[in-house]
């Protein structure tokens, strides 16, 4: 059957392809009903790289892992939005799955959508999945001895209602009706048209009456969705005092930090079909394809069954928390196993920006067609061994899962196109899978043999299983209830027991050893995490530097230490890293960094293991290569547990070490030095405002400052501003704006504190941690308060047992424990602060007999950061000025306490032209580089954005030369 094409010249191999015939080419080689399988077999029988003839038009279909590697580098290739993909845009648009890479609204929905996938927002949407998990327990529960689940449907239905409810606040209500709600039905019908058009001659003339039903299908789910943005909007109007969690009000309310733009209303509608069609289609597939290999492997069923007892325990009245659902490791290595052999998306295609080789002889041509064919990937032998066909939870183990390739595995897709919502998907899947465990027992009645249903996804087709509900060991639950009530009882008399009065700390003497703690962060953990080392080292005598770690490039201290905090996103460094990251890929001398002393701890998701640690890993290996010195152990944390401990845990054992490696004091005592950093006096005189000195900020005058949206909710200002002499900027460089508080939330801090609108103060520090405020100068405490501290942080725990020590009312303290409490029974504070966001001010305000001594409420609050804008004028055109585009951010505080402002949109929005606003230009001219094929993207990294692709740049900044146009994709 093995045929090959003509070689394309030089040393290069032809690629392999089927026999083909006159004119259709390849086009019947692969079966309309089954394609993937039929390409699998393919994959089987002409090796790790293929290519058909569809009609005229050449597809490379590659599933050997070494020309994997190759395609994943997103350097090369781009995703690809043909076929099929294509046709799906007709009901999803320029959503999130089927946008094209350069499309503008695919950067900005993923800029404003990504923080609401990460660790702290699956906290949020938890309880939304654990109500829809509970209605399919229910519907099982209620069955007959001789009822048949539909495992399929069932999955369907669950999946489809969770992505809806904590989207969209929109309930399909799948189990409380026996038909499909019509909105499914037209989203699987316009499904099922895109992916049965073939391309074959005359087919359009053919399937006109289909084409004119997926038209319908597009108008009928528009009109679903359009009201359902438009319910949430009026409803948003009419209460202004309530906020809702979920994806909707993010995209509602959601600001791109790169171009400062919100979505449209257009977008979000193809993001919501979106969300719906991925959400629910991929994970109802993982769950039936788990379902079915539990069944068929009663020595994993019975190891599940244990993990499940053991984690959730056995008293149903308790519902699971998400910390047990992380728990439910071995429930996760089942899933991961299930998506290897039969991966729900099961292939994307990709398209080279210019002619490349691969695997050194195989040449794709620019832009062709290019498909990755994952259950052959996850088949190959050569990274699977030779049970690579067998189901083997074992696969994913810690150990072997991190040993493996990161690119050997790929369900979820590639690179900054990879699932963004992989991480919901996973939890919502253990969660269902632990709770059906945790009740039923799977009985496979029909002795099913797997037969795979191929539509846009994979599902099993036709598989039934009767339930039957678990014997449950009520001896031990109840044995288990007094023990823990027991426990309980105690934590809460010694949490209600006053707190002992900690030895005033030593006064560790400055030693002045240079310590350079350093970060890479993209959602905000591993700043603060590096934040609080830097305290630490200060209070142990160090003169701490703090920063990015793209802002030492090539200026490691070979003096004292340096301490880096990184994190990774899908195995890339975070965008304030990236350009450091590649500076230690590009390699150097062997002992070029000799003299460094370094250490580096690293911030991740277990749950993710091919790509946990990944990028801390990597900056602790090529240091250490490149002739630094390792001070200390690479320290872990893994965000699935108690993050902040461990970093404490590994920072407690980091001073002992480094405290003997550099010959200096450590103290113990200095590390939990609690006291308050500042005194305060109040004082009368004039203010100084060192803060936009401190940011190099100069006062701008407003030119222009208009609104961009008329009619309304939404708020987007176009500002321009005056630079000073001698200011000048390039481009791809942002404005830093030194933001403030608003008046109202300041004048909330006064009056809870007691002081008058007019009070001066003077600051001394009484600490050796680092000082962020004025001290020993006469300040306005309105003007400290509006400037130099954020006001709207979320409360930490640490933060609210601190407000439970300055509190003796016997109603208010237990209260404040409770929310502090870290106890695994306990989500107090998940749900009612963190998801909440409420601020130390809010709790201070709620529990007025906490006794929180101003100092002390000073000391906790971070300090105020300038917000940077993508200036998005051209200096070719007016070098003496700049403009920038912010979305007013102005909105129902998700607390329920009033109204939640943007410190700095806001603050833009009260400038009126003439007004001054104190600002600075930031350059990111050192991440910003030229590639010599104009066709090839352009990476740009600067403050505040992510990666922004570019494409023919090249030709637009002569054409800009040329006119002296402003140029409009800066």
């Amino acid at each position: 059957m093995k045929s090959e094409t003509a070689p394309s010249g030089g040393s290069l191999e032809p690629i392999p392809h089927p026999p083909k015939k006159p004119f259709v080419g390849n086009t019947f080689s692969v079966g309309g009903t089954t394609p993937v399988q039929d390409l699998v077999k393919l994959a089987r029988e002409l090796g790790p790289i293929f290519q058909l003839d569809i009609m005229g038009r050449p597809i490379t279909v590659v599933s050997g892992y070494s020309l994997v590697e190759e395609l994943s580098d997103e350097s090369r290739f781009d995703k690809s939005v043909r076929g099929a993909l294509h046709r799906v845009r007709t009901i999803s648009g320029d959503g999130l799955f089927t946008a094209y890479t350069s499309e503008p609204n695919w950067s900005k929905a993923h800029n404003i959508l990504l923080p609401n996938f990460g660790d702290r927002a699956m906290q949020g949407y938890h309880p939304m999945m654990l109500d829809v998990a509970e209605q399919l327990m229910l519907k099982w529960a209620r069955l007959n001895p001789d009822d048949e689940v539909d495992v399929v449907h069932d999955m369907t239905a669950l999946t489809l209602d969770t992505i809806g409810i904590c989207g969209f606040g929109y309930r399909f209500n799948s189990f409380y009706r026996e038909d499909n709600h019509p909105f499914v039905d037209a989203m699987v019908d316009a499904l099922e048209i895109s992916m049965s058009v073939r391309g074959l001659p005359f087919e359009d003339v053919f399937n006109r009456s289909r084409t004119a039903r997926l038209q319908a299908d597009a108008v009928y789910l528009n009109s679903v969705v359009d009201r359902i943005i438009r319910d949430r909007k009026e409803e948003r109007a009419a209460s202004g005092d309530t906020q809702k969690t979920d994806l909707l009000d993010y995209m509602l309310t959601g600001v791109d930090r790169k171009t400062g733009e919100r979505l449209d209303d257009e977008n979000i509608r193809y993001q919501i079909i979106t969300f719906l069609i991925a959400g629910h289609e991929t994970t109802s597939g993982l769950l039936s394809f788990a379902t079915y290999y539990l069944l068929n492997n009663p020595d994993v069923l019975a190891r599940a069954y244990d993990e499940v007892d053991r984690v959730l325990g056995t008293d149903l009245s308790v519902k699971p928390t998400m910390k047990q659902v992380n728990a439910l490791t071995y429930v996760q290595q089942i899933l991961k196993e299930a998506l290897r052999l039969w991966p729900t998306a099961p292939a994307f295609g990709l398209l080279p920006y210019k002619d490349e080789v691969i695997g050194g002889r195989y040449l794709l041509k620019a832009r062709a067609q290019v498909m990755l064919l994952l259950p052959a990937l996850h088949r190959d032998r050569s990274v699977w061994g030779e049970r690579a066909e067998a189901f083997d939870p074992e696969n994913f183990a810690p150990d072997r899962e991190r040993a493996r390739p990161l690119n050997a595995y790929k369900p979820f897709g590639n690179g900054q196109r990879a699932c963004i919502g992989r991480q919901f998907a996973m939890q919502e899947a253990t969660l269902v899978i632990g709770m059906i465990l945790q009740r039923f027992r799977l009985i496979d009645h029909q002795r099913y043999v797997l037969r795979v249903k191929e539509t846009l996804t994979l599902k099993p087709e036709g598989l039934k299983i009767k339930v039957r509900p678990r014997a449950q060991k009520n001896a031990i639950a109840a044995a288990a209830a007094p023990a823990r009530a027991q426990s309980n009882g105690a934590a809460a008399q010694s949490n209600g027991a006053p707190a002992p009065v900690a030895a005033p700390p030593a006064q560790v003497p400055s030693h002045g050893t240079p310590l350079m703690v350093l970060f890479g962060s993209n959602l905000g953990t591993s700043e603060e995490i590096a934040r609080s080392i830097a305290d630490a080292a200060s209070a142990q005598g160090f003169a701490v530097t703090l920063g990015w770690l793209d802002d030492f490039i090539g200026k490691l201290s070979t003096e004292g230490g340096v301490l880096i905090v990184c994190a990774s996103y899908n195995g890339a460094p975070p965008d304030n890293a990236a350009g450091f990251y590649r500076w230690l890929q590009d390699g150097m001398a062997p002992d070029a960094l000799a003299g460094v002393q370094y250490t580096v701890f690293g911030c991740g998701n277990r749950n993710w293991a091919s790509t946990y640690q990944a990028v801390p890993r990597f900056l602790d290996e090529k240091l250490a290569e490149f002739g630094a010195e390792r001070l200390f152990a690479r320290g872990e944390g893994d965000a699935q547990e108690d993050i902040d401990a461990q970093a404490r845990a590994w920072r407690w054992s980091l001073w002992q070490h480094v405290a003997k490696e550099l010959g200096v004091t450590f103290d113990a005592r200095a590390e939990s030095d609690a006291r308050p950093r500042y005194e305060l006096e109040v004082v009368a005189g004039p203010q100084a405002n060192p803060l936009a000195a401190a940011h190099g900020a100069d006062a701008m005058r407003v030119l222009v400052n208009r609104e961009l949206q008329t009619g309304g909710e939404r708020s987007t200002r176009h500002l321009e501003v005056e630079l000073p002499p001698g200011t000048t900027y390039g481009v791809g460089d942002h404005l830093g704006v030194v933001a403030e508080n608003p008046p109202a939330l300041v004048a909330r801090a006064l009056r809870r504190f007691g002081f008058a609108d007019d009070t001066y103060v003077r600051l001394r520090a009484t600490s050796s941690r680092s000082a962020s405020l004025p001290v020993d100068t006469p300040v306005a405490l309105e003007r400290l308060l509006a400037h130099h501290v954020e006001l709207q942080h979320t409360a930490t725990r640490k933060q609210i047992a601190t407000l439970a020590e300055h509190t003796q009312c016997p109603l208010t303290k237990p209260k404040l424990l409770a929310l502090a409490a870290e106890d695994a029974d306990s989500d107090a504070y998940m749900t009612e602060v963190k998801r909440k966001r409420r601020s130390v001010l809010d709790l201070l305000e709620e529990h007025p007999a906490c006794e929180l001594p101003f100092e002390a409420y000073l000391d906790m609050l971070p300090p105020m950061t300038p917000r940077y804008y993508s200036i998005s004028s051209s200096p070719l055109a007016e070098p003496d000025r700049c403009s920038i585009t912010a979305g007013v951010v102005r909105e129902p505080a998700w607390s329920g306490l009033g109204t939640f402002e943007g410190v700095c949109s806001t603050y833009l929005d009260r400038h009126a032209e003439n007004q001054t606003i104190d600002a600075f230009v930031k350059s990111s001219k050192s991440g910003f580089c030229l590639p010599d094929d104009p066709t090839r993207p352009i990476v740009m990294i600067g403050p505040g954005t992510g990666l922004a692709p570019f494409r023919g740049f090249l030709q637009e900044r002569d054409a800009l030369r040329r006119s002296g146009r402003a140029l409009g994709r800066a």
